[in-house]
């Protein structure tokens, strides 16, 4: 008897704090969330929360040497890369240096390798370009461009545009050379039918110096292009700005900044697919003082107001003494889905920032390196709970479906239930988290059943709010969807 006074007096402390939690709202703060997947990448969806944390979670090293410098135009380093999934295979487009070339304004091929399982990678003779005479490499150019713009690349980010015409659906940002500018080095465009046969614009696309790599995208929801590079901010820092036309951009705008003596380097920005309003950058941090750059995370719902949901722990730390990414790490640009993972690809060298010279770099100990990391799907950031319960309540939503699912990963001895409240902040007879059927273990999509057997349905035209309640748990999203 004492222990089922006990579950109802919990029971009736929850509701009454949903009720005090969830108030009545105008109709312009409701969240219109459709059916498209939410993240908890920050506290937009955490009102009057107990108990509950965003946690960050990083991401798991493979340890794989995907690929590496073993070709006489890659004997000085491999350098900033851009990798992809699309039409049936993984692709990789490439930076690396000679020695013979170094440093040079010739002294980069930009180079092509692709992948049936994005585990092992093949570098094709392309006979595109001649090198010592052979044309049996994988070299799409060394330097390329009209008169006037015609140079290396240097920072190329690559990505398919789902709006251009057939000769121009691949597209790619990176430093130029234009005799125009002073100093020369400025943010060029480039086009290609395929990836492999590329066109320089003609004129710089963005009137800002150019350094380290670029990131770019079609954005539909801005219905333009998006920009990112480095800038300046307390230090290095990194900008943005969008575009109707690739041609030309608007400088750029200080959008993320670091705490002083730590400076922010290659952007590595995307738009997060299959979800609603959430964007990542994975910047290389640069400290000062150890002389290292790790891989972090930083998040946004727009895509220009961003914040770091762990300001002191690595997206992908160094590895330890002596291993290839102990001293300095860069995110490729570009993340894959493979089944329910996401991969990343990033380059590793046991030399730090200043120890980049070209003695050091041709050793073959402190070679430059490519290797993986995963995720789980939408697993960058999650509410985490501990032993005590957790609870909290969303704003106002607007949804579309019958069913409600969600990623979690439940520790043993835990559990989630979830509930839905009316406009008023009352729970809802019959999918209230007491009727809801407690999910336990790990869950990549969920489907949440009360016992009433309800559906969500009628409430679909209408304001209501999630309220969760949590132990020992991990939440990662939550979307509503038709039952079928």
């Amino acid at each position: 008897m004492n222990r089922n006074l006990t579950r109802i007096l919990v029971a009736l402390h929850f509701a009454v704090w949903c009720a005090q939690a969830a108030v009545p709202a105008a109709a312009d703060s409701v969240a219109v969330v459709g059916s498209e997947k939410q993240l908890f990448i920050d506290d937009l969806f955490l009102r009057h929360a107990t108990n509950v944390s965003l946690r960050m979670h990083p991401a798991r090293k493979t340890g794989e040497r995907v690929l590496v410098p073993d070709q006489p135009w890659e004997n000085a380093s491999l350098n900033w890369f851009s990798v992809m999934q699309h039409e049936g295979k993984f692709r990789m487009w490439y930076e690396c240096y000679d020695v013979e070339g170094w440093p040079t304004t010739n002294d980069t091929s930009f180079c092509y390798a692709e992948s049936a399982d994005g585990i092992h990678w093949a570098k094709p003779s392309l006979n595109l370009f001649s090198y010592h005479g052979s044309t049996s490499n994988n070299i799409l150019f060394r330097e390329l461009g009209p008169p006037g713009a015609y140079s290396r690349v240097h920072g190329a980010g690559v990505f398919v545009d789902p709006t251009a015409p057939p000769d121009a659906r691949y597209k790619c940002v990176s430093q130029g050379m234009f005799a125009r500018s002073t100093p020369p080095y400025r943010v060029a465009g480039m086009v290609s039918p395929d990836g492999l046969r590329w066109t320089r614009l003609p004129n710089l696309i963005c009137d800002v110096f150019a350094d380290s790599q670029y990131s770019a995208f079609w954005d539909a929801d801005q219905d333009a292009f998006v920009l990112y590079g480095r800038v300046g901010g307390r230090g290095r820092a990194i900008g943005r700005v969008q575009s109707r036309d690739f041609a030309h951009f608007e400088p750029l705008q200080l959008v993320l900044e670091n705490e002083a003596a730590r400076d922010l380097y290659n952007p590595a920005a995307v738009k997060y697919a299959g979800s609603a309003n959430a964007y990542f950058m994975f910047p290389s941090v640069y400290d000062h003082q150890s002389d290292k750059l790790e891989i972090h995370l930083a998040v946004s719902r727009d895509g220009i107001h961003w914040r770091f949901p762990d300001r002191a722990t690595p997206f992908i730390a160094l590895g330890p003494a002596g291993q290839f990414d102990s001293g300095s790490l860069y995110l490729g640009q570009g993340v894959v889905r493979v089944q329910d993972e996401l991969w990343h690809y990033y380059s590793g060298s046991p030399l730090k920032h200043e120890e980049a010279d070209l003695p050091l770099m041709t050793n073959s100990a402190n070679c430059r390196i490519y290797s993986r990391a995963t995720i789980r799907l939408d697993g960058y950031v999650s509410v985490e709970t501990g032993d005590q319960e957790g609870c909290f309540v969303t704003p106002p939503l607007r949804f579309k479906g019958n069913a409600l699912a969600l990623n979690v990963a439940v520790k043993p001895g835990g559990k989630l239930q979830v509930g839905l409240l009316d406009e008023a902040g009352n729970p809802i007879p019959g999918l209230t988290p007491a009727e809801c059927v407690p999910i336990t273990g790990d869950h990549i999509r969920q489907r949440v059943t009360w016992t009433s057997n309800a559906s969500l349905a009628a409430y679909a035209t209408r304001p209501v709010c999630l309220a969760f309640r949590m132990t020992k748990a991990n939440l990662f999203a939550f979307q509503f969807t038709d039952s079928d």
